[in-house]
């Protein structure tokens, strides 16, 4: 099972365009956050600021998602003070330019960014357990070698009017989502927050992650995934609670829940019944009572607003991820991105 490609399937995000960002040093600028943020570096350098954590540099060519912070900032130099985004500009206005243009008139520093939602209570629960940062750089070792030329695709498109341009964006944009996932499993930082990506990178952890993914119906035990990570039941339960922050079976009723609200969303013809039975449970009625507690309704309202958003809309809410960068490009607001 490509565990990754299946959390990635479950991911549901929804969102828009922020715009073009280009400043001249020295300045800086704090952005509210409780969203998704998309950033991708086109020109010179700058620095990232997320909630608590320490400084990052970021050059051009850098990719950082962060699923959820409750600030960030953007400055031209660590020592730089940062003012609000909104004494130079209301959401008004950027929605409808879609570009801010601020600074000294120094070094010049170009960005796009974005903002995203997680539409459904499964995405929200996948992105508890995701880093606060994800960054690639096209300059590391471990980079892809068409990450950098995918960056600078996406810029182009974004550029341009063609026709199909915002589908060309939302896969690109996927694609360096994926990337940057990617990554972070083969060279995670070593002193990050506990998360399920640290434990997929984790050699026996990540053992007992795929094997509880991909067998949601089997009656797993704390000693049944200890002897698959090859561990004693002591280490393991202690391990794999510094790594991904929770208890083993805890994070299994967490995915079970995830999983099953997925079956509903795929396959209208399954009964509750059945779902139940996919993940581990014999009694609906037991099922029930954990999906509200993870999920935060019932499995048959869940279902009903599920089918209810099919018929508003037309089409059946998609299963793969949709990271949309490029809403309101139909009011043709062009959008360039400097060299």
């Amino acid at each position: 099972m490509d565990v990754l490609a299946e959390v990635m399937r479950l991911l549901r995000i929804q969102g828009q365009l922020y715009g073009r960002l280009e400043f001249t040093a020295p300045w800086g600028f704090e952005f509210p956050g409780d969203k998704g943020i998309c950033l991708m570096v086109t020109r010179g350098s700058c620095f990232l600021g997320v909630d608590t954590h320490a400084l990052i540099p970021l050059v051009g060519g850098d990719f950082v998602f962060l699923p959820a912070p409750h600030s960030y900032s953007l400055r031209s130099g660590p020592e730089i003070p940062v003012r609000s985004v909104h004494t130079v500009t209301s959401d008004e206005e950027f929605r409808r330019v879609r570009l801010i243009t601020r600074g000294g008139g120094g070094i010049p520093t170009s960005l796009i960014a974005g903002c995203f939602r997680f539409a459904t209570p499964e995405s929200e629960w996948l992105v508890k357990y995701l880093p606060p940062i994800l960054r690639v750089s096209a300059s590391e070792a471990h980079s892809s070698p068409w990450f950098q030329s995918t960056l600078q695709f996406l810029a182009t498109e974004l550029a341009q009017e063609l026709p199909g341009a915002s589908v060309i964006v939302d896969r690109l944009a996927e694609v360096l989502f994926v990337q940057a996932m990617r990554a972070w499993i083969q060279f995670p930082c070593l002193e990050e927050n506990p998360s399920w990506l640290r434990g997929l990178a984790d050699p026996q952890i990540g053992e007992a992650l795929h094997r509880m993914y991909a067998e949601p119906e089997r009656a797993w035990t704390v000693p049944d995934l200890a002897r698959v990570a090859s561990m004693s039941r002591s280490a393991f339960a202690t391990r794999f609670r510094e790594v991904v922050g929770d208890t083993p079976l805890d994070h299994l009723t967490q995915w079970r829940m995830v999983h099953a609200a997925s079956l509903m969303c795929e396959n209208r013809s399954l009964t509750l019944a059945a779902i139940a039975a996919a993940v581990g449970y014999n009694s609906e009625s037991a099922f029930g009572k954990v999906f509200r507690r993870v999920i935060g309704v019932s499995p048959g309202q869940y279902r009903q607003d599920h089918q209810r958003d099919a018929k508003q809309t037309g089409t059946p809410r998609k299963i793969e991820p949709s990271i949309t960068l490029t809403e309101g490009m139909a009011s043709r607001q062009k959008v360039r991105f400097g060299s």
